[in-house]
């Protein structure tokens, strides 16, 4: 009697791992640099968060001379959040651009906290308050989160009396990508949605998404970000920033692992979420 062998556990992990990785790959093709992990990626060629700042700040001058992402900001109460981007022109200034999909993630007083948090992490001890960069704190968002039907809005200061800015150096931007005409920033919105990079306007990021998207490094390389993402759900390597509030990653890792194809179920064990809470976010969005 000829006796089956049943197959060992390496080849049942080899096997799962690379359905996940074809999951990875339908997934990557589907991204826009509206999404957060594509985004942040995306903007690890300097020359891509460059050029954004280029066209939101009306200044082709700008050069990054360096920048951070997913940086890990804290306030001296040892509350934290962290930037999506943080980068420096050669000009010193300082920005924090954002990507937001949901109007929570930008409200005005998140805004301020961020700039608060950027101020804490610039002085260094013993430098003088007047050693302060301009700081340039730039949401992003999907929808039009203050309403007014325009495609960009600065807010800065004034003297209430005098109507005269009160010039501290320190501004908001917000960006309505849901507004998408034929203007420069309006080509730029267009970039963020767009899948295919066949159909951007900007040469500098239609060659990162081609390199994500359509080369075999690229492509190699986001699925293994996506699969660290995977791991660190499973192993509830997310509920530390729970702890630190961050809520607004929490949901990404949500929506992340849902794309990645764990159950509901599950998602809700590894990121320490009600699954009413984890449902309701599911409802509202579509997914």
């Amino acid at each position: 009697m000829e006796v089956a062998h049943m197959p060992d556990s390496t080849m049942l992990q080899s096997k799962d791992l690379q359905e996940r990785y074809e999951r990875y790959k339908a997934k990557i093709k589907n991204f826009t640099i509206m999404n957060d992990i594509f985004m942040r990626n995306v903007l690890k060629k300097k020359e891509c968060t460059e050029y954004i700042l280029q066209v939101i700040m009306e200044d082709k001058g700008i050069t990054v001379i360096d920048q951070t992402l997913q940086k890990d900001y804290k306030n001296l109460q040892g509350r934290s959040a962290i930037l999506d981007c943080v980068a420096k022109d050669a000009s010193n200034r300082q920005f924090n651009v954002e990507i937001q999909g949901d109007n929570e993630g930008a409200s005005p007083k998140r805004a301020r906290y961020h700039c608060g948090l950027l101020d804490m992490n610039i002085l260094n001890p013993r430098e003088s308050f007047d050693a302060l960069p301009d700081t340039y704190v730039i949401f992003i968002t999907r929808n039009d989160i203050l309403g007014f039907h325009l495609p960009i809005y600065h807010i800065d200061k004034e003297i209430i009396e005098t109507k005269e800015a009160f010039d501290d150096g320190q501004h908001i931007i917000y960006v309505n990508a849901s507004r998408r005409d034929s203007t420069e920033l309006g080509h730029l919105m267009h970039d963020l949605h767009c899948k295919d990079a066949s159909e951007m306007y900007s040469d500098i990021l239609s060659t990162r998404v081609r390199e994500l998207k359509e080369s075999e490094k690229g492509v190699k390389e986001m699925c293994k970000e996506l699969e660290e993402i995977y791991n660190e759900g499973e192993q509830s390597g997310v509920q530390k920033g729970i702890q630190k509030g961050e809520l607004k990653k929490a949901r990404e890792t949500v929506f992340a692992l849902l794309e990645m194809g764990m159950p509901v179920e599950q998602i809700t064990k590894a990121v320490k979420i009600p699954l009413t809470t984890v449902q309701s976010w599911i409802a509202e969005t579509k997914f």
